[in-house]
Formats: structure tokens, C-alpha cells, sequence
């Protein structure tokens, strides 16, 4: 069984708008509550720990986002092509590098950006989802953007509606440790789409 840790404030708020209430005052299911009442932190799923609500974040989701990371923690090319959308990456390799570098330059420099001190070794102790969006949510320009972005180095008119069946904005904090060193990383943003129903990281 998945051991899941879950954030104690959530229960409590949870406990709170879930209780009767002798005043008459009306009751609310879980599934009203907001993002981030029911958090729990998958330690199990990967080699990064992911905290997230469950109601909102899936364990497949949170399985590629602990891949995702850990490939950049260890610098692993294969895992981070694994588990982001090729399409988008092969684009952002070309216009950082223009054929000069691939795929190590890019993990190199993606695992760059959470290190401590250049090229020292970091452990990424956490990686907590605070909120997202989606196409429905008006904050969505950016993933809408995305979208046409993609479809325009697909070629294809009707990219999104043929391949994309989910699709979020993610913001997200992550916490590492260098020889004891812990350092936060606040406001960090990816996106996690379904691509032909795999889901895959754009960042």
C-alpha cells in the first residue's frame, strides 16, 4: 500500500467545514473545499517526494513530476526525454544551443538552476504543489499558449483537441539539500499535459 503523509491542517480544516454545527449553519463536503485542504506527500511513487492535494493531482501525475525532477537531480538525459513532450523539447534545445548541444546541455542546465553552488550535488528533499490551473480557469493564458505554440510547431491545426486530453498551469515550491544545506525554491512554474494519454512535463 502507498504510504501517504496527510497535511494535518487539511484534516483540521476538513473536520471544521465537514462538522455539524448546532448554530444551523450549512455544511460542506470535501470536494468543496479549495486546493491544498487535503494534502498529502507521496514519498512511494518515485525518488522525489511530491506533496499535493489529491483531489486535484493524480498519482500517475505526481509519478512524472517525481521522474521529472529526479532527473534533474541526477542529471539523467533518458529520464528527463522520458518524461517531457519531445516536441517542445527538441525546440527549446534548438534555440538555446542551434545544434551545438542536446539533450546533456539542456539537463545540465535545467539541473543548474536548483543547485546551491555550480556544480555541486543537491538532493531535492520536497517538491510541493501549491496551486494550478487549467484551460477553464481565466488565469489559463498561458497554458492556452501553449497550445497554440505547440500546434504551430506540430503543424497541426487541430494539435490540441487531437492530442491533449488534460492540461495544467502548475506553480510549485521546491526545497533541496546540499551537505546539509537546505535551500527553498519558491514560485517555480512547469506544465503538465496529457499527450496521447501519457502525461508529459513542458518547462
Amino acid at each position: 500500500m502507498k504510504k501517504t503523509h496527510l497535511c494535518l491542517a487539511g484534516l483540521m480544516l476538513a473536520a471544521v467545514f465537514t462538522g455539524c454545527s448546532d448554530s444551523g449553519e450549512k455544511s460542506y463536503s470535501e470536494a468543496k473545499l479549495p486546493y491544498g485542504a487535503t494534502m498529502l506527500t507521496d514519498t512511494e511513487s518515485g525518488n522525489v517526494p511530491i506533496t499535493y492535494d489529491r483531489r486535484f493531482i493524480s498519482a500517475d501525475e505526481a509519478k512524472v513530476l517525481s521522474d521529472y525532477f529526479y532527473s534533474l537531480q541526477t542529471k539523467d538525459e533518458q529520464l528527463l526525454h522520458d518524461t517531457t513532450l519531445e516536441l517542445y523539447t527538441d525546440f527549446v534545445i534548438d534555440s538555446l544551443y542551434q545544434g551545438i548541444l542536446g539533450m546533456d546541455g539542456l539537463v545540465a542546465d535545467m539541473s543548474s538552476k536548483f543547485a546551491a553552488e555550480d556544480d555541486v550535488p543537491y538532493t531535492i528533499e520536497e517538491v510541493e504543489i501549491k496551486s494550478f490551473y487549467t484551460t477553464d480557469n481565466e488565469e489559463s493564458s498561458d497554458l492556452a499558449n501553449l497550445y497554440n505554440m505547440l500546434s504551430e510547431l506540430s503543424g497541426e491545426e487541430n494539435y490540441t483537441s487531437t492530442h491533449i486530453s488534460d492540461g495544467k498551469y502548475i506553480t510549485y515550491t521546491i526545497r533541496t539539500d546540499t551537505d546539509g544545506t537546505t535551500k527553498f525554491f519558491k514560485d517555480q512554474t512547469l506544465f503538465l499535459i496529457k499527450v496521447d494519454g501519457a502525461y508529459v512535463v513542458c518547462s
